[in-house]
């Protein structure tokens, strides 16, 4: 018995000294591989998920899309505000400003060019029906009021004082009819709010125009 108990100690011993020896024999890797290993594991450390936490979309965003374009629309409408000098307001590439103080229309015309602009032509409807809303805003009625068109160079032919072509009309019925020689374009006449022909002598507010 007992030198069977001494057999397998001494085989517990040989398998303990072979099992050293083994692992003695591991290689231990160099200073450039330890380097390698370590660049290998901060580059998948660079592809964890979390790295990429940033590109998801959270829930809250997609709900503030709409208010982030309405914020761009509103940001683009100051921009648009802003290429107008102060108290002028834009429409169709141009901008307006009524002035209330009653003049002739060649004093209007006059007070226009020394802000930089001309009494106002008026190309569409939507043009008129905006610059009746300006007059609106501003004195809370509609007065009768210069507008640029005249015929004063030759009868019949109207004009706009800034140039442009004289292509959209807005006549009251039985207008123009140069009643005791009228050569100059009011608007908001009579019930309809359409246009006349006048003495160039009357004294009426003005709206003028200026292209951006």
């Amino acid at each position: 018995m007992k030198i069977l108990t001494g057999l397998l100690f001494l085989c517990a011993l040989l398998a303990l000294s072979q099992a050293a020896d083994v692992q003695s024999e591991q290689p231990v890797p160099s200073s450039d591989v330890r380097e390698e290993l370590e660049i290998e594991e901060t580059f998948h450390e660079a592809l964890l998920p979390e790295a990429e936490a940033g590109n998801w979309t959270e829930p809250a965003d997609v709900e503030n899309e709409p208010a982030a374009e309405e914020n761009a629309a509103q940001a683009a409408d100051d921009l648009l505000r802003s290429s107008c000098p102060a108290g002028w307001l834009k429409f169709n590439h141009r901008c307006f400003i009524f002035i209330p103080r009653a003049m002739t229309w060649a004093r209007a015309q006059r007070n226009c060019v020394s802000l930089q602009a001309t009494l106002a032509s008026v190309h569409n409807f939507e043009e008129y029906h905006y610059i009746q809303s300006l007059i609106i805003a501003s004195t809370h009625l509609s007065p009768r009021t210069w507008i640029g068109g005249s015929d004063a160079q030759e009868e019949g032919l109207w004009l706009w004082s800034d140039g442009s072509p004289f292509h959209y009309s807005n006549w009251c019925s039985g207008q123009p009819n140069n009643y005791k020689i009228q050569h100059c374009l009011e608007m908001n006449f009579g019930e309809s709010k359409c246009w006349s022909d006048v003495w160039c002598s009357e004294n009426l507010p003005s709206i003028c125009a200026k292209n951006i």
